[in-house]
């Protein structure tokens, strides 16, 4: 009896263990800067390019491109490329361009969705075409690689021509979290 006490208390207590999930939070390494972005991009009649970025110190950075007749590639902004990676350098340069608002992100809330950033999988994606000529609207985290000194900008959510939703549950909660900031 005494054995079986002990297998079951073993047993539940390795049940336990396993169904905990610790990986509901990974802090950003300290040298990454730069963690949410949210912006609207349309090419269709004109150019126009806005949002804003979130970085490490809870402040909220923000950028407004307009202009009729542009070329895309006169555009002075740094976009990652296909994969999602911009380089540091090139990412502090767009920043350069913005201006910080008043009001900060509440330091707790910064560190609950933040946590979240190296959680997001991105190889879970629903795509379908939503509309036509009515730009994007970006929901985005950022992922910082120390060693190469790039970050992977990570869509978490898509609006617009077409609609791409992150399926990652880390995702959808981070980019619910980005649509209450204006």
């Amino acid at each position: 009896m005494k054995n079986l006490a002990v297998i079951l208390l073993i047993w539940i207590s390795a049940g336990l263990f396993v169904s905990c999930d610790k990986n509901d939070a990974i802090a950003p390494p300290d040298s990454q800067r730069i963690l949410f972005e949210c912006y609207y991009i349309n090419y269709a009649w004109g150019y126009v390019h806005q949002g804003f970025f979130i970085d490490n110190e809870e402040k909220i950075k923000t950028y407004s491109q307009q202009a009729l007749g542009v070329n895309p590639n006169d555009v002075d902004w740094n976009f990652p490329d296909n994969d999602g990676n911009i380089s540091e350098q090139a990412l502090m340069e767009n920043i350069q361009k913005t201006t910080v608002r008043d009001t900060l992100i509440d330091k707790n809330t910064l560190r609950e969705y933040s946590d979240k950033i190296y959680l997001i999988d991105e190889n879970d994606i629903t795509e379908y075409q939503s509309a036509y000529d009515a730009g994007s609207i970006v929901y985005a985290c950022y992922q910082y690689n120390g060693d190469t000194h790039t970050y992977k900008q990570m869509e978490l959510l898509v609006n617009g021509d077409w609609t791409r939703i992150n399926n990652n549950k880390y995702a959808k909660q981070i980019s619910e979290w980005l649509k209450t900031i204006h």
